[in-house]
């Protein structure tokens, strides 16, 4: 890529950041400080191209990158059990999943204590490690008593914290524990 090229697939970059949406011609050739849309068309084409971005509707978006995360064994969405260790094997996840910044991780789920948030045995968690999450988030916790990891709801009381099920059938975990990583997405094959 041209220098200029460099700076236009940034300017992409950055809008969709900074406005959820990928930019119009016209809005690139502004932020560019180009005269013409015709000017960015052309870069935008050249870009296409060489296959850094694509065509979507009126806009173009970065082609996707898939970015490989480490797969560092099983988490049961049921009874805690003790954490698999599935060392060398990666995923990949789109690269949007892995943007903002901390490591990012992958688990298997085993178990249907989560299938009321439409996550079932087999599907894979991608988590951000992280020690804090907020009432409600989607968690992979570490159970201080017995070294078991489980993938739970945090909820947040006036008296401390918990972990909740999204399956009637189990129950609500109130033993000690600490944050191993905040869901960020879920990936499921269809075979």
């Amino acid at each position: 890529m041209t220098a200029k090229q460099q700076a236009i697939w940034r300017i992409i970059r950055q809008w969709i950041n900074d406005n959820g949406r990928p930019p119009t011609v016209r809005e690139v050739a502004t932020a560019a400080g180009l005269r013409s849309p015709a000017t960015a068309h052309g870069y935008l084409s050249r870009l296409a191209d060489a296959g850094k971005i694509v065509r979507q509707g009126r806009s173009w978006r970065p082609q996707e990158i898939p970015v490989s995360v480490p797969l560092v064994g099983a988490v049961p969405a049921g009874s805690p059990l003790e954490i698999f260790a599935t060392l060398g094997e990666e995923i990949e996840i789109p690269s949007w999943m892995a943007e903002k910044g901390g490591e990012v991780t992958a688990f298997r789920v085993r178990g249907e204590s989560m299938k009321d948030a439409y996550i079932q045995e087999g599907d894979v968690v991608v988590i951000r490690l992280c020690r804090q999450a907020q009432n409600g988030d989607m968690v992979v916790a570490w159970l201080e008593e017995d070294g078991a990891i489980t993938l739970k709801r945090l909820k947040i009381w006036n008296d401390g914290f918990c972990l909740v099920p999204e399956n009637p059938a189990y129950e609500t975990i109130k033993a000690p524990f600490q944050l191993v990583g905040k869901v960020i997405g879920v990936l499921r094959s269809y075979r």
